[in-house]
């Protein structure tokens, strides 16, 4: 399907450039060993993998009428998702991010709740207290 090749097309080419871009990033002092130019590289090697997934893929893929809302309902979700995150906090922000997202892929209302805490909470546990990365608290402190 030409949709499938175009949007490889477009994941390939923002990833070249996310890439080449994070290449620029540079700290005048040494925050870390590492530096800021690993993970920006490393979601861009990601995107372009999956866009060369998806422009080589030799079957089409097949999209049923249902899942026009489920893809409606990520791509909100995940635009709304960095505006709440100062409002409300990276806990709350990101639980209704995984919680919308296990909704779309079919789990059921409780277990998607669950999850989304129990995900959240652990992504503030390794992003802020192992890696001292931190994340935005909001009123409630979380």
């Amino acid at each position: 399907m030409i949709v499938d090749r175009i949007l490889g097309i477009v994941f390939l080419a923002v990833a070249i450039g996310a890439a080449w871009h994070a290449q620029t990033l540079d700290v005048p002092f040494a925050a870390d060993p590492v530096g800021p130019r690993v993970f920006p590289t490393l979601v861009a090697l990601l995107l372009g993998a999956c866009g060369a997934a998806i422009l080589f893929r030799p079957q089409k893929g097949n999209w049923e009428i249902g899942h026009v809302g489920r893809v409606v309902l990520v791509t909100v979700a995940s635009v709304v998702y960095p505006y709440l995150l100062g409002p409300i906090g990276f806990v709350p922000a990101t639980s209704c991010l995984c919680f919308l997202l296990a909704l779309a892929f079919g789990a059921r209302p409780l277990a998607s709740a669950v999850s989304a805490v129990v995900t959240s909470f652990v992504f503030l546990l390794v992003i802020d207290y192992l890696l001292d990365l931190p994340l935005p608290r909001g009123p409630l402190g979380i």
